[in-house]
Parts: C-alpha cells; sequence; structure tokens
C-alpha cells in the first residue's frame, strides 16, 4: 500500500460514493458472483500451506467476517477482500478494496471498484448467510495515507428485506485503540477459509496505525481483535475492488433500506 508516513491531520474530506440503488441491478450482481464470479476467484485461493491456521472456534467470528468481491475500476479484473459487519447495515473495510488507483496519480483520482458484493461467513466456495450487495461507500478523500486505508459500507437489505446485521449479528468497534494489548487477527489472504493470528499490538506508521505482528501473506486483507476487554473489538486491513450505480429517472424501483431504530449504538473495537 502507497502512502505517506507522516502522521495525518486530526479532520479528514470524507467522500461518500452511491453504488447499487435499485433492486434489479442488486440481483444481476447477486446473479454474477453466485454464478461463477466467486468460483473464478476461488481458482487463485490456496487450499493448503496455509500461512496461518484457520479459524475454528466458530462463533460470531465465523457470521460476520467475510469476503468482499469485486471488479476493479481499472481493467476490469475481479478479486476479493476481507470485510466485518460492525453495524445495523455496516461492513468495514479497506479503501484499496473498493477503489483502484494508477502509480503516481492522486488518491481522490483512483477509479473505483464495481459490482461489490460481500458473502458473511465464506467458507470453501460459499457462504451459509447468503450475500449482499453495497448501498453507499464513505472514506477519506485522501484514503492512502497511512492510518486512512478505511471504508465504511452502508449494505443493502438481503433478498428477504433483512438487514445484514438481523442476520449475522455484528462485531464491536473501537478508534482508541491503544498499543500494548493481546490481539487476534482475521482475514483471508487468497484462501477459502478465515485464518487466524495472534500477537501484542504495536505503533505503526509513525503512530497512525496500531498493529498486529502476524504475517498474513500478501492480497487480501486482515483484521485485529483485542478479546475480553473494554475496548476491545474488530479491526482489518484489505485488498481491493467496486462498482458505480447511475441514478436515472424512470429507472427500475430503487432499493429502500429499512428505517434505523431510533438508538445510539455505542461501537467499541480497535482500529
Amino acid at each position: 500500500m502507497a502512502g505517506s508516513t507522516e502522521r495525518p491531520p486530526a479532520e479528514a474530506s470524507v467522500v461518500v460514493h452511491d453504488a447499487v440503488i435499485t433492486e434489479e441491478r442488486s440481483r444481476v450482481i447477486e446473479a454474477r458472483w453466485a454464478g461463477g464470479g466467486m468460483a473464478e476467484v476461488a481458482r487463485q485461493d490456496a487450499k493448503d500451506d496455509l500461512v496461518q491456521p484457520a479459524w475454528t472456534g466458530g462463533g460470531s467470528i465465523a457470521r460476520t467476517v467475510g469476503r468482499l468481491y469485486a471488479s476493479s475500476g481499472v481493467g476490469g479484473g475481479s478479486g476479493a477482500c476481507t470485510a466485518t459487519v460492525v453495524g445495523i447495515r455496516t461492513v468495514i473495510t479497506a479503501a484499496h478494496c473498493v477503489r483502484t488507483s494508477t502509480e503516481g496519480a492522486l488518491a481522490r483520482t483512483a477509479a473505483w471498484d464495481q459490482d461489490l458484493f460481500f458473502v458473511p461467513g465464506y467458507e470453501g466456495g460459499a457462504g451459509p448467510h447468503g450475500g449482499f450487495t453495497v448501498r453507499r461507500v464513505r472514506m477519506a478523500e485522501d484514503w492512502q495515507t497511512y492510518g486512512r486505508d478505511v471504508a465504511m459500507l452502508e449494505m443493502n437489505p438481503g433478498a428477504d428485506g433483512r438487514n445484514i446485521s438481523d442476520v449475522v449479528g455484528t462485531q464491536p468497534i473501537s478508534f482508541t485503540a491503544e498499543p500494548g494489548a493481546s490481539a487476534h487477527f482475521f482475514g483471508y489472504p487468497y484462501t477459502d477459509r478465515v485464518l487466524h493470528c495472534s500477537g501484542v499490538t504495536a505503533w505503526a506508521a509513525g503512530e497512525t496505525m496500531v498493529r498486529v505482528p502476524c504475517l498474513m501473506g500478501g492480497g487480501g486483507q486482515w483484521r485485529f481483535v483485542p478479546f475480553g476487554r473494554p475496548g476491545g473489538g474488530r479491526c482489518r486491513r484489505g485488498e481491493r475492488r467496486r462498482r458505480r450505480g447511475r441514478k436515472l429517472r424512470n429507472s427500475p424501483r430503487r432499493i429502500r433500506p429499512r428505517p434505523l431504530p431510533a438508538v445510539r449504538a455505542r461501537l467499541m473495537c480497535s482500529s
């Protein structure tokens, strides 16, 4: 990942990008990935000789951590990242998983990747909870700056009308992680199952990130989670891809997301 080692300013300019806003387009994307797109990416996956052990603990990790598919905004090639459910209809991934940059170009000019499709609990070529398309992306404009390679995805409801959190639950998230804690890392570094490693966190990139000293390999994406203490939660890092949807008058019926309940969610995790 390219980027500056300088600590970024406290405030970042946020980019909001619309994606899939019609039910028809959502069905097309789901059919594309379920009908052979995921299998195409899976041919690149390592089945043996994994860089870390596979996660066998089940629980919420097996439900909320999943694989995010997309087509590159430059060239159209298919690929995948790791992503995690952290809100009622919010999934977190790496910014470079949803945009493709050209070497030497400014971050804000990077192409938006296409046809984002998230499969929570992915294993061995399929997901037991189905898949979800992305309605909207929020990320820092200068996302290639260290510490800002993060994208928040607003998900469309599933085929049955339920929000993603109603199907798989959520992971807590925190933005105040400190180094020196025991943490766990989960992800799909081009593997057909979730891998896991752990270690003690330390500052990285000029104290803009807290990093786990685990080798997860190149390509895919990762995350870490301090377990069993206040402020503990999930974090991640990723790869790339995504689609730009057009809003047209007289177009197919737009997806209407279910209203959020009138409560404030308390996010507790590690970033």
